[in-house]
């Protein structure tokens, strides 16, 4: 009798899924979104695997690529604004910013965030704009003189 209510069991489990709460649903922030913004939140939020209640959910990095955006429709210059809405309304902040950094490829690093609760309100906290937001790494930018005597073997050369 076990074994067959172990197998009903499992007929019954829901697959995954991203909870949008009533409270994030009903809030001003989640209002006002656009609707391109408003689409792609469940797949920002579904990118951290941990449960809906746990405290951990908002200190878990995780990257958004545009290449994985455009795998679910959104084109390239809607997923960047995507982004800027998103960390403007308070529903993700950005932790780093990727991009082509001096030849080599970076993903931009995000977090969730729960600042979309006070939005609207004299106690949310505003986050730089997207466009203006500057990596945390900064790559050191060498002359063409040292890259080229690097890639030779002759580091003498680079530094006279």
């Amino acid at each position: 009798m076990g074994r067959y209510s172990a197998r009903s069991k499992r007929k019954n489990k829901l697959p995954p899924f991203v909870p949008l709460t009533w409270e994030m649903l009903n809030s001003e922030a989640y209002k006002i979104l656009p609707h391109s913004a408003a689409k792609s939140l469940p797949y920002f939020l579904g990118k951290v695997k941990t449960a809906y209640n746990d405290p951990q959910r908002y200190l878990i990095e995780f990257h958004f690529s545009y290449t994985e955006a455009g795998k679910y429709g959104f084109a390239v210059s809607t997923h960047h604004r995507i982004i800027s809405e998103l960390i403007e309304k308070g529903f993700v902040d950005p932790v780093d910013k990727g991009g082509l950094r001096s030849g080599g490829l970076s993903y931009s690093l995000f977090k969730l965030s729960s600042r979309w609760k006070e939005y609207g309100t004299p106690e949310f906290k505003k986050v730089e704009n997207w466009k203006s937001f500057l990596p945390q790494f900064k790559r050191k930018a060498t002359s063409k003189m040292e890259t080229c005597s690097i890639k030779n073997g002759n580091q003498d050369n680079a530094k006279q």
